[in-house]
């Protein structure tokens, strides 16, 4: 399922907004001034697909309407009064309604007051949220402002689960259906720090990392997962390798396609160990061996059970051969990314010295960071929503974001969506973009 269209109506009680998705390139920007929305149009998708339907109750907007490629849609209607706010969700097949639920429920709001009294947010939640007002808390991190429903689904993962079990929505499975089909992920401008909530019996905070060191260490266990993961398939195949090549199902090859296999697979090896995922001089074959008659159904077997084992490397492998291609050739000047399997990367400067992730810039930070969520978090055939790619990042590394992110497109299957200011991100592609300026203020 692909998002065709979005249109939101009196945003911030002001603009009508219709963005039409790219589907031949699958690359749409979204460019305006500031104060038009464009990262809130991200904020919407994203919001909705993850299933945080508060966000709709703060977002100023009378109605927003999503259109997919499979005739269905999804229209959302803010209602509000004196007392209280409603969010309709209608579900449309044809233009036909076909389901809807409201949010917040009234047995909804009823549960939270029930459930658990405004005092017991701080028994859970970590010191970084302060009270303010009987019923209005504060993020000291963010300064953001929250009511009792708001702190407690945006803090959910510190409140025991037998607690938020009480709170589930009731959503129809035709919307959980639609939500599911399609996977929103969202590179958010905030990308060089990362906080994490702990929470526990001895302690509650939010603790704050470098992400380009998380992220190091997040490749280093792909590639000790990935290494185990070959581990096993060649147990499971080199265990009933004699059993397989006496039942004779395995066909006997031309001696000249066999070494061309072997020369191919020799290849393969290479490009695979030059990140340290396997041995060079493993499982190989001496190719130099003239090859007879008798061997043939040996090797056919031997070849198809070694390209069996090296295809449980294949995605991790190209993966990377992308994100280091990118950075060595195209960005990285006077310092070069290397992999490890147990550092997960490491730069060095021109003198091979090793240098401290943190020593980057925090235009090479960025950088880093941006394609390591594209090429490894974003998953594939998903929508990839990317705000401000430009932040700190020189005006020729800007020019080369599209055809980088062709790549990506191709290698990973997915939808990108950018907000951007910058016309060198645009570089001259303004087919690709939808000017939010030029909609329609009430």
């Amino acid at each position: 399922m692909k998002l065709l269209d979005l249109k939101i109506d009196k945003l911030f009680d002001i603009f009508n907004h219709e963005i039409n998705y790219n589907q031949d390139e699958r690359i749409t920007i979204i460019t305006a001034p500031n104060g038009y929305g464009k990262t809130m149009t991200l904020k919407i998708i994203y919001n909705l697909f993850n299933r945080r339907f508060n966000f709709f109750t703060r977002l100023v907007f009378e109605k927003i309407i999503f259109t997919f490629d499979n005739k269905n849609s999804i229209e959302i209607i803010k209602e509000v009064n004196s007392d209280s706010t409603l969010i309709k969700f209608i579900l449309k097949e044809n233009n036909k309604d076909m389901d809807s639920f409201e949010y917040p429920s009234k047995e909804l709001v009823s549960q939270l007051r029930r459930g658990m009294p405004s005092r017991q947010i701080e028994e859970y939640m970590p010191n970084s949220l302060e009270r303010t007002s009987p019923n209005e808390w504060r993020n000291k991190l963010t300064d953001e402002v929250l009511s009792f429903e708001e702190a407690i689904y945006q803090y959910n993962d510190y409140i025991p689960e037998h607690i938020m079990k009480r709170f589930d929505i009731d959503i129809p499975e035709a919307f959980i259906f639609i939500i599911n089909e399609l996977e929103v992920y969202f590179i958010q401008e905030q990308r060089l720090i990362l906080r994490e909530p702990i929470s526990d019996k001895f302690r509650r905070e939010v603790v704050i990392t470098d992400t380009i060191e998380k992220y190091s260490q997040e490749l280093s266990q792909k590639m000790k997962k990935t290494i185990g993961e070959y581990a096993q398939v060649t147990q499971s195949l080199d265990s009933s390798f004699p059993k397989r090549l006496f039942q004779g199902n395995t066909l006997d090859i031309d001696a000249e396609v066999l070494r061309n296999k072997l020369q191919s697979l020799q290849e393969e090896r290479k490009k695979t160990s030059e990140y340290g995922l396997l041995k060079l001089d493993e499982d190989t074959f001496f190719q130099e061996d003239e090859i007879n008659d008798s061997d043939t159904r040996v090797l056919s077997l031997y070849i198809a059970d070694s390209k069996e084992k090296l295809a449980v490397f294949s995605s991790l492998v190209n993966k990377i051969e992308l994100f280091t291609k990118i950075l060595n050739e195209r960005r990285f000047n006077f310092k070069s990314i290397e992999i490890d399997k147990e550092k997960g990367f490491v730069f060095k400067s021109q003198n091979g010295s090793i240098l401290e992730l943190t020593e980057l810039s925090s235009g090479e930070q960025h950088e880093v960071v941006l394609l390591f969520e594209l090429l490894f978090k974003a998953t594939e055939n998903s929508l990839v929503l990317i705000d401000e790619p430009e932040i700190s990042l020189h005006v020729v590394w800007q020019k080369e974001f599209l055809n980088d992110i062709k790549e990506i497109i191709k290698l990973k299957n997915i939808d990108i969506v950018i907000a951007t200011h910058s016309p060198q991100i645009i570089n001259e592609r303004w087919d690709l973009t939808v000017n939010l300026e030029d909609s329609k203020i009430e």
